[in-house]
């Protein structure tokens, strides 16, 4: 159970004017750190889509911070140094409604998760009081309206990419987006196997990388799609 000191810095951290000023690096750990006091040492959910990108930097923050503090007490020792270094006075009491911002946060209902970071005011560029990392992420609905041959391979259209091919024959099958995804890596993180294994079909190269070094099925092995593994490894 956190400590009153813990409760306390964390109400404090949820408004501090400071954070404005400190790197993303600081905030996901303490990002980290919270969930490791809170909830537990490790995520409670698979990792998000490599179109999530805020969720997959805070999911890695909160695995990675909880390797190196699996100790409870240590987070929590850690948090608090931190909070102290963001102008935490530990003499002084929060301000008012600051404390009103931790109260009932922390670990909900089963399976989901709540915490004076996760707000829904924090936008996919990350705000100022957040702990998302300033990066872009694409719609969902934008991605599923593309009728092109990475938006079939996130839209799970088999036909689609078939209905494309009949019109370009030569179409390249390994061409990355804008974002650096071929579709084989788009489809297998989505856990589409019947794209992907019309793309296997098709003599993808399955060696390819995406800009996190990571192959198609290194993505399926993280986010837990295990017949996505298989058909990448046959």
């Amino acid at each position: 159970m956190p400590s009153p000191a813990f409760d306390t810095a964390a109400a404090y951290l949820s408004n501090a004017p400071t954070l404005s000023k400190v790197s993303n690096t600081v905030k996901l750990e303490l990002y980290g750190l919270f969930k490791i006091v809170t909830v537990g040492s490790n995520p409670t959910t698979s990792r998000p889509s490599i179109f999530d990108m805020t969720g997959r930097a805070k999911w890695d923050a909160w695995s990675t911070t909880g390797k190196k503090y699996s100790d409870v007490q240590n987070a929590e020792a850690r948090y608090i140094e931190l909070a102290k270094e963001l102008g935490w006075d530990e003499t002084e009491q929060p301000l008012p409604n600051k404390s009103e911002a931790n109260k009932g946060k922390g670990k909900s209902n089963e399976g989901e998760e709540g915490d004076i970071w996760d707000s829904e005011e924090e936008s996919s560029t990350g705000g100022s009081g957040g702990l998302g990392p300033s990066v872009s992420t694409m719609a969902h609905t934008k991605e599923a309206s593309e009728k092109t041959l990475h938006g079939f391979a996130v839209e799970n259209d088999v036909k689609g990419i078939e209905d494309l091919l009949a019109i370009v024959p030569d179409l390249d099958l390994n061409e990355v987006d804008e974002h650096g995804y071929t579709p084989l890596h788009l489809a297998a993180d989505r856990g589409h196997l019947d794209v992907v294994k019309l793309l296997l079909s098709k003599g993808v190269d399955k060696t390819l990388k995406d800009p996190d070094d990571m192959t198609a099925i290194e993505l399926a092995r993280i986010v837990g799609h295990d017949n996505i593994v298989s058909a990448l490894s046959e």
